[in-house]
């Protein structure tokens, strides 16, 4: 058997043996519960198994790096960010070596002296905890602190993620790098060198490395290989740093030293960092803030289990598509995708922010069914393995997708669509402006205007026809008068055009606006609700006899 094989092997083992000894949650029940209370014992319960599951599986890290260490005085700190019992390696260093080699520790003991720390400690803790390890002759030595507050990473995780193994695709990823690093770093004969490597990872992908130095530190004579259990050596160390959340750079500083009367050479990681990178050009901090937590949420379900996208997508609105498709080309650097897509759809997302979200939003309720759900499979794939996953018939098969959108924004809406538009505006309405909202339902019945009219959307494609600055509410009467007067313009201009619409839009908003988002129920100011809808068919005729 290849001596990969073997520490691959050895790796998943270690892995699994310290990652299967928590104790699940029970179930729970009772009858006479009502149904909330029911739900919320049921999430509590979710949420108590999924942070058992993160100390179970970050406790099998820790071993598999911990059980390789056997020279008294060795020191190793990690530093993690902590949040709702979630953990995410941000730092490892091994600060002292140790010379003396001592008697291993088992794995159980070893669990059972940190689990209480990982499992209650951390739990109730937002930010970061460093953890110090040292090696004593008869086991571990283990303190704990916590840092200055400061914001989350945006790599962090910010819920437990019940799974306590790792997918072996990701071990065969780790592995071939740390094999990789490992050919790279030549030790001269009774001398030292060290090697700095950066690996570029995808939310538990490996997606590259660079080598960004190589330095003989204390100068020596031929060379020797390091020996074979350092690629495992490597590859625990790493390992931890895929349990993240989207793109980010791993920084690793390995040092290699030879001893004379040694067959080989040993190595060990000095210090393992993910790397701050600076923040996106002309990125809106709301859309990336909720991007990453709906992003985060998909990739939990994923890492849970869930794998067929029309499972993951089941409980997401159009709003929250649109926000993960927006986000993901503006964060992902998916937008090369839509190179070769028409130019309205290309302008529009390249506007990015809560722009761009509500227009592809409200674009998308022009997609059919059956092309939507294509979409949404497509899109799955980009967000949760990379754009280079497709095919190239999946490719084409988004691009042409995206290609029909522009063709429809050309064309006028369906009835259909006009009504899932009209729904999706109330709520959208309802959700932006709550207050203004109870005042009007308290008050009669409103309805949500649209200043554009959605039968003219077409006339605009550019704009999203549900944006907030087009959705006015006014009480149901005011809305009566306002159609009539829009009724006697489509009567008087069938072959209307862009400018017109924009005249009537303003001539609208000048004799009806101080009613918009104001409480109005029948009978309220009816000579000034009358004098202005004179005003206005006054003011249409001109118009609308005006060379």
């Amino acid at each position: 058997m290849e001596q990969s094989t073997i520490w691959k092997g050895m790796l998943l083992a270690a892995l699994l043996s310290a990652g299967c000894t928590g104790t699940r949650a029970t179930g729970t029940g009772g009858a006479g519960w009502d149904e909330e209370r029911a739900r919320s014992q049921a999430a509590d319960e979710q949420l108590e198994e999924g942070r058992r599951a993160e100390t179970e599986s970050m406790l099998a890290h820790l071993w598999s790096v911990a059980s390789t260490v056997r020279e008294e005085g060795a020191r190793l700190a990690l530093t993690f960010w902590v949040q709702n019992g979630a953990l995410t390696l941000l730092e490892y260093r091994q600060e002292e070596m140790g010379r003396r080699q001592v008697m291993p520790v088992a794995a159980e003991a070893f669990a059972r002296q940190l689990r209480p720390l990982l499992h209650e400690y951390v739990r109730e803790r937002t930010g970061e905890v460093v953890l110090t390890l040292r090696r004593e002759e008869t086991g571990w030595a283990v303190d704990y602190k916590t840092t200055a507050q400061g914001p989350r990473p945006v790599e962090a995780k910010t819920q437990p993620v019940n799974r306590r193994d790792v997918s072996a695709n990701t071990v065969d990823e780790v592995f071939a790098v740390a094999s990789s690093m490992v050919r790279l770093l030549p030790v001269p004969s009774g001398g030292a060198a060290t090697l700095r490597v950066e690996v570029t990872l995808e939310d538990d992908r490996v997606t590259g490395w660079e080598h960004r130095g190589y330095e003989v530190t204390e100068s020596g004579s031929s060379p020797q290989a390091l020996a074979g259990q350092m690629a495992g050596q490597l590859a625990r160390v790493l390992l931890p740093f895929t349990q993240g959340v989207g793109q980010r750079t791993v920084f690793l500083d390995v040092r290699g030293e030879h001893r004379q009367g040694e067959p080989a050479a040993r190595g060990h990681v000095l210090e393992a960092r993910t790397l701050r990178p600076a923040p996106l050009p002309n990125m809106d901090p709301n859309l990336a803030a909720e991007y990453r937590a709906l992003h985060e949420e998909i990739l939990r379900r994923w890492r849970e289990g869930v794998r067929e996208g029309a499972e993951l997508l089941a409980g997401y609105a159009a709003e929250e598509m649109a926000l993960w498709c927006v986000g993901g080309i503006l964060t992902r650097g998916a937008g090369l995708l839509f190179q070769s897509v028409a130019p309205t759809v290309r302008r529009a997302l390249a506007r990015g922010g809560t722009e761009a979200a509500g227009w592809l939003r409200t674009t998308l309720f022009r997609l059919a069914p059956g092309e939507r759900r294509a979409f949404d499979r497509l899109w799955t794939k980009v967000q949760l393995e990379g754009a280079e996953a497709l095919s190239r018939a999946e490719k084409n098969e988004l691009l042409t997708l995206m290609n029909n959108l522009e063709r429809r924004l050309r064309a006028p809406l369906s009835i259909s669509e006009k009504e899932s538009l009209r729904g999706a505006a109330r709520r959208y309405y309802k959700k932006l402006h709550t207050r203004v909202h109870e005042a009007m339902r308290l008050k009669g019945s409103y309805e949500v205007h649209h200043r554009r009219p959605l039968e003219y959307a077409h006339f605009f494609p550019d704009e999203d026809i549900n944006a907030p600055a087009n959705l006015r509410s006014v009480g149901e009467e005011v809305h009566q008068h306002i159609s009539t007067v829009w009724t006697e313009f489509r009567h008087a201009r069938t072959d209307a055009s862009a400018a017109e619409v924009e005249k009537m839009v303003a001539l609208v908003d000048e004799h009806f606006g101080r009613w918009y988002d104001m409480p109005h129920a029948p009978g309220d100011s009816a000579a000034a609700l009358g004098e202005a809808v004179s005003a206005a068919r006054r003011e249409l005729k001109k118009m609308l006899h005006t060379p």
